[in-house]
């Protein structure tokens, strides 16, 4: 595989990691929010009150068919519970689902890092050339070097998910997940 398809290919799941890993952000935020309603609800202190009417407000705003359905079956962080497991149940799966997004976003930005440099060095080894012909020192044809430097400008090395240890992160990710969801 060529090292540009690679870094198209990349560039495409670094997009889709954003996405899902922005989706993952906001349903943590929402639980959050609910969560802060529920532990505000009811109380005498001036600040909490303020904080239950500026999440009704929030309510309101958002409880149209799509997000109203979500708000209903989201589960709210556990502010006041004695047990960590309760907690864990509501954090572990953004957590996860953002770890495994940023490691797509890391493998891009290493990919485009690489390819700006070897894009450098091959504009370097042209602009080395032109010096050398000005000068009078001509050692190779130019279509020679530049098709050489051009096609072995190949990266064989797997991505992250591609090799052993990524593997076992996306089965223990995958894992923790599956248990908090499960854990009652």
């Amino acid at each position: 595989m060529k090292f540009t398809d690679k870094l198209r290919k990349s560039s495409k799941r670094s997009r889709v990691a954003y996405l899902i890993a922005l989706l993952a952000v906001v349903y943590f935020l929402m639980t959050v929010i609910k969560g802060m309603y529920f532990l505000t609800d009811g109380s005498n202190f001036p600040l909490a009150l303020h904080i239950n009417e500026g999440i009704k407000w929030i309510f309101e705003k958002t409880w149209v068919f799509p997000l109203r359905n979500l708000w209903e079956i989201l589960p709210a962080a556990p502010f006041e519970t004695k047990s960590i497991i309760d907690f864990y149940k509501v954090i572990t799966p953004p957590v996860v689902v953002v770890g495994i997004c940023a490691l797509f976003i890391a493998d891009h930005r290493m990919l485009r890092e690489k390819f700006h440099e070897l894009k450098s060095d091959i504009e370097k080894e042209i602009a080395l050339r032109e010096m050398r012909k000005d000068a009078g020192l001509e050692t190779l044809s130019e279509s020679a070097t530049i098709d050489i430097a051009i096609s072995n400008a190949t990266n064989d090395d797997p991505a992250w998910h591609n090799t052993g240890w990524g593997k076992i992160v996306i089965g223990v990710a995958i894992a923790l997940v599956v248990t908090a969801i499960g854990l009652k």
